[in-house]
């Protein structure tokens, strides 16, 4: 009221100065994004530290995978092992029907009429699966010390059988061949 007044273009080139100066500082101190919890630092931290994902169930996922492949490196690794399940997936195996069999044989034999039949067909079953056992197990062995022959063979024979002795679908690791492709 008893000041000097300012004309109105001056007060609103200084007004608008002023803006623009608080603008401008706003801008630079300005991130772009809102800080992070302390949490969040964290976790971001310990993943640039380990590679391991920020998502604990991620990362809990991640980890059983990797174990499993180092398990499954170790178990079934090499290439004496690789071309035994080639050899026993490219084949029809018997034995690899045992238990469906078995189970039908069970079913069968508890009707008294055909408990004679049952027994027959027991015999038949474990006749065939030896034969088929035997025969795989020297095939696996003669191909592998002609392919390999530098190489320890161990318990190859072994190994292939157990295998035989599995449903396909439950293999691991998974077949890589189809029924009746070369290994």
């Amino acid at each position: 009221m008893f000041r000097k007044q300012k004309s109105t273009d001056e007060a609103e080139r200084a007004a608008s100065e002023q803006e623009q100066l608080l603008l401008e500082e706003a801008q630079a101190a300005k991130k772009g994004r809102a800080t992070p919890t302390r949490r969040e630092a964290e976790l971001a931290r310990k993943q640039r530290l380990s590679g391991i994902s920020s998502d604990p169930k991620k990362a809990k996922r991640q980890a059983r995978d990797r174990d499993f492949k180092a398990a499954t490196e170790r178990q079934h690794g090499g290439p004496v092992k690789q071309f035994a399940r080639d050899y026993v997936d490219s084949r029809f195996r018997i034995a690899e029907f045992f238990i469906v069999f078995a189970v039908l044989l069970f079913v069968v034999a508890s009707v008294p009429s055909v408990a004679l039949l049952s027994v027959v067909l027991w015999l038949v079953m474990l006749v065939a699966i030896v034969v088929d056992s035997v025969l795989l197990v020297r095939g696996v062995k003669k191909e592998a010390h002609r392919r390999f022959p530098d190489a320890d063979l161990g318990r190859i024979g072994w190994y292939s059988l157990m295998r035989s002795m599995q449903f396909r679908k439950w293999r691991l690791p998974k077949p890589r061949l189809k029924r009746g492709e070369k290994p």
